[in-house]
């Protein structure tokens, strides 16, 4: 063959290679497909429990979406955009967090998505990469590191999430509860009340999203009641038979992995005219100032009114009696929500006065976080609506503030 001929051959596979080379680039470019390597995924989602990244893909229909397994965190990553190019990535975060008001939270992941089967074992130190912010519009976008624990033994979890094999206490079973978004299939984290529906008594109380043991309630029956206590949703309740969880009546919330009961509780927001008890919001004595472990519940109120914007309340105020006596409040423009040093002011007055100033400082800090004032009015009722006797040993509960949902 003449040097020539050999040459052209050289050069014309030289060129098919980088054309394909660069094919491959754009194809991992174009969407949330699985890259076969590390890439930068934008990510709208992560989740302890597989099916809710599926309930998740099928809300966010309007961006083609993908999930996969991150599995130096067992949690399910719902991604829409997968690229070998930071820049990319950061400008396709940019237009999904406008274009989105659903996903203006959403973040970049670096490093490699995939399922990780039994007996998987990490060799080498690996440290995976997080861009997250929660800047607003038009802000930079910030880096930053996060290092991930290095795996060197067998993972026992299934892609499920839920182990298949625990180990058996007498008297207990395993529970997995799961509470999530009816609308969204977002998980929500709260606690799940235990009780025996025989005597009416509550037995335990559990947290959600993980594997719990839960006490058999010896009632003969040996049938138990959950209920979520989740603040911002409504109640729901399943009744479960532990000597068969799974009927054709529970098939729908109810299902078995391995020895452990996973109970679904698809959870809806209140709807107008609904009054939500802020039973653990707390103020200090006299005070219309709330301690820090309000924020909980104050933030939940936050997420739920952020949600909906066309959400209306009016905030109501209650006392344990009509004493008048001591009222202390922070001075207005101190914003001092949650501590009883700095500007304070100190007043004489009604229960129904402490009560109002009680229920304005939760609109205060609500405005503070952003929620419109249109959106909020304030009641101080003092204590002519009392659900307990004042002398009664319930009566710490007549202490409360309600959220009236006005419009929806």
């Amino acid at each position: 063959m003449k040097p020539q001929k050999i040459l052209s051959g050289f050069v014309l596979w030289s060129a098919l290679l980088v054309y394909f080379t660069f094919l491959s680039i754009d194809q991992l470019e174009a969407g949330p497909d699985r890259p076969e390597r590390s890439a930068y995924y934008i990510v709208i989602g992560a989740f302890k429990f597989q099916k809710n990244a599926e309930r998740y893909i099928a809300f966010a229909n309007e961006k083609e979406a993908s999930y996969e397994l991150n599995p130096y965190r067992q949690l399910f990553y719902v991604y829409v955009f997968a690229s070998a190019n930071k820049g990319l990535a950061l400008d396709e975060l940019r237009a999904v967090r406008s274009q989105y008001l659903e996903f203006s939270d959403a973040w970049i992941f670096k490093g490699t998505l995939g399922d990780i089967s039994d007996n998987v074992v990490i060799e080498e130190p690996t440290v995976q990469q997080d861009i997250a912010t929660r800047s607003n519009e038009g802000d930079p976008v910030q880096e930053e590191d996060i290092a991930v624990e290095i795996i060197e033994e067998e993972v026992p979890q299934s892609l499920s999430g839920i182990p298949t094999e625990l180990e058996k206490k007498e008297g207990f079973r395993h529970f997995y509860f799961n509470t999530y978004h009816e609308r969204t299939g977002e998980e929500i984290d709260g606690k799940i009340k235990i009780i025996d529906p025989v005597r009416a008594k509550r037995i335990a109380e559990r947290e959600t999203h993980d594997i719990v043991q839960v006490p058999e309630p010896d009632n003969g029956s040996n049938t138990i009641k959950v209920s979520t206590d989740i603040f911002g949703f409504r109640e729901v309740q399943h009744i479960i038979d532990l000597n068969n969880p799974v009927t054709d009546s529970t098939d729908a919330f109810v299902e078995m992995i391995g020895d452990s009961i996973i109970v679904d509780f698809g959870l809806h927001r209140f709807k107008k005219g609904d009054v939500i008890v802020m039973y653990n919001v707390y103020f200090y004595r006299d005070a219309a100032i709330m301690r820090s472990e309000s924020l909980y519940e104050l933030n939940a109120l936050a997420d739920m009114l952020n949600e909906n914007s066309n959400y209306k309340v009016t905030i109501h105020g209650h006392t344990n009696g009509n004493a008048p006596g001591k009222i202390i409040r922070s001075d207005e423009e101190s914003k001092n929500f949650f501590s009883l040093k700095g500007n304070l002011e100190e007043d004489f007055g009604t229960a129904k006065k402490l009560s109002f100033y009680r229920a304005s400082t939760i609109k205060q800090w609500l405005m503070q976080e952003g929620i419109a004032e249109d959106r909020m009015e304030v009641k101080g009722w003092g204590g002519k609506k009392m659900i307990h006797d004042k002398n009664s040993s319930q009566a710490a509960k007549n202490v409360r503030v309600e959220i009236e949902i006005t419009a929806d």
